[in-house]
């Protein structure tokens, strides 16, 4: 699939937003001093109180309405400038995420999709989807009180990165098409000549192969005329 169309499936995905916040009371000691940290004694915490939460009825939105609600650009705006882009790859040829997320003017996120990343790999494989869920919801709710984190600007993060690189993977195979394709008439016109300096080579050597034989007949007729004066031994060709 491509990033284009990852991103058009994306911004059609149904989001569930809790209707409110869960209440100060509710959140584990754990999760309120540190979001990040992967003790066992936190994951038995934060389980026990996603288990807990009361079924509540959620708010569902599509992921291309929560960019629009959340400030800044929506996906269909963000656009990586058509106009020659500074090098977006790292030394070691991987491209550099941070400076293409830059170009296309993303905001920056109290919590960042890749910060939920390192969450979603600090918890225990075998725990069910579910319940991964309810506990990064909490641990959102918790950092929600200091930093401004939720579940609207991390989806709003993580799509507009999304954008930001179907964006500039659209832009790369552009401009890729464009030297591809003016590299291919310079092949061309490089081929041209080619044929042509090949044909002058072939019209050179007959020449040359026809002044030859022309040098070679009127050295023969001039060397008649020593035959005739000399005398009829070594290394005349009269030589008996």
């Amino acid at each position: 699939m491509s990033l284009k169309s990852t991103l058009r499936k994306a911004a059609g995905l149904l989001i569930e937003l809790p209707p409110e916040e869960v209440s100060e009371e509710r959140i584990p000691a754990n999760a309120k001093s540190s979001a990040k940290s992967a003790t066992d004694q936190m994951f038995a915490e934060l389980e026990s109180e996603a288990k807990a939460t009361p079924a509540m009825t959620p708010t569902v939105k599509t992921v291309e309405q929560i960019v629009r609600d959340v400030q800044g650009p929506n996906l269909d705006e963000i656009k990586v400038a058509p106009t020659p882009l500074p090098s977006f790859v790292r030394e070691d040829g991987s491209p550099n995420f941070a400076a293409i997320y830059q170009a296309t003017n993303i905001p920056a996120a109290p919590f960042t999709a890749e910060q939920i990343l390192e969450m979603f790999t600090a918890l225990p494989a075998d725990l069910p989807l579910e319940v991964k869920r309810q506990m990064i919801r909490v641990s959102i709710n918790a950092m929600g009180k200091s930093i401004g984190a939720n579940p609207e600007n991390i989806v709003a993060d993580a799509s507009r990165k999304l954008a930001a690189l179907a964006s500039y993977s659209e832009h790369l195979s552009k401009t890729t098409g464009e030297y591809v394709s003016l590299s291919e008439r310079k092949i061309a016109v490089l081929q041209a000549q080619m044929e042509e300096t090949r044909k002058s080579i072939e019209e050179t050597q007959k020449k040359l192969e026809h002044q030859t034989s022309l040098c070679t007949k009127e050295a023969e007729r001039l060397d008649d005329v020593l035959e005739f004066f000399s005398l009829d031994v070594a290394p005349s060709k009269y030589a008996s």
